[in-house]
């Protein structure tokens, strides 16, 4: 069955530069993802881990509920991630940190249920739940049961701040066209094309992936068992 990028475009798609835009950066994924095979393929192992197990995920209680909600959010963060990172690797670091975020608010409720209800109805607690909800609480939920993947947390944290999700410098120079900053016209890299800044992102991207999911493992470990997680998240953790 066909679908709409076979069909002409409407007459809005072509007016201006942002749909236009759009799609480049759709030829450009297709053309990274076409050079960088191994990438591509560990991001498809890792997204295959994720659609497995939202199969039957299915929460009988208030406490189970949010969790579950949070890991759909976290694949759909993910898959988000590396459409975006394919074309714009800056912008992509903003939902990695989403991508971890989620699993980590998901850790932290399984440990303490209570932090459940108070998440639904966090506009009715927001000062309470700013703080029930900080990056150290999170970190602390997970060392709680693996010390080493809240390291691996933390450090994948505070790099999308560094790249992208803050403007900081890293993020906001990475774009920057190397020696054009002395000639008087500055060249900007919008559209980002086979550069180390992309194979940084898309990298990124899997790690960010691979910590997620398992800190979700360590909510769901029954769940998680049944897609035969381990062997699977081993293969798609092999070193680049």
């Amino acid at each position: 069955m066909p679908n709409n990028l076979v069909r002409p475009r409407p007459a809005e798609w072509q007016r201006g530069d942002l749909f236009p835009f759009i799609e480049e950066c759709w030829s450009n994924s297709v053309a990274i993802v076409g050079n960088n095979n191994v990438v591509a393929a560990r991001l498809t192992a890792i997204d295959s881990i994720f659609f497995d197990v939202h199969h039957n995920l299915k929460p009988t209680n208030e406490t189970q509920l949010v969790p579950s909600l949070l890991f759909l959010r976290s694949f759909s963060a993910f898959r988000a991630a590396v459409m975006v990172g394919l074309s714009l690797p800056t912008d992509s670091f903003a939902l990695q940190r989403s991508c971890l975020e989620y699993a980590g608010y998901a850790k932290l409720v399984m440990l303490e249920p209570e932090l459940a209800r108070l998440w639904l109805l966090r506009d009715q607690n927001l000062a309470e739940v700013r703080k029930k909800f900080s990056n150290r609480a999170v970190r602390e939920a997970i060392e709680k049961d693996d010390a080493a993947l809240a390291k691996i947390y933390q450090e994948l944290y505070e790099r999308s701040i560094d790249f992208g999700t803050h403007p900081n410098e890293k993020g906001v120079l990475g774009g920057v066209v190397p020696g054009s900053l002395d000639t008087g016209n500055m060249q900007v890299i919008l559209l980002a094309g086979d550069t180390p800044q992309l194979q940084h992102g898309v990298k990124s991207c899997a790690q960010v992936g691979i910590c997620a999911l398992k800190i979700f493992n360590l909510i769901f470990r029954d769940h998680f068992a049944k897609s035969d997680f381990d062997a699977k998240i081993a293969t798609a953790s092999r070193p680049f």
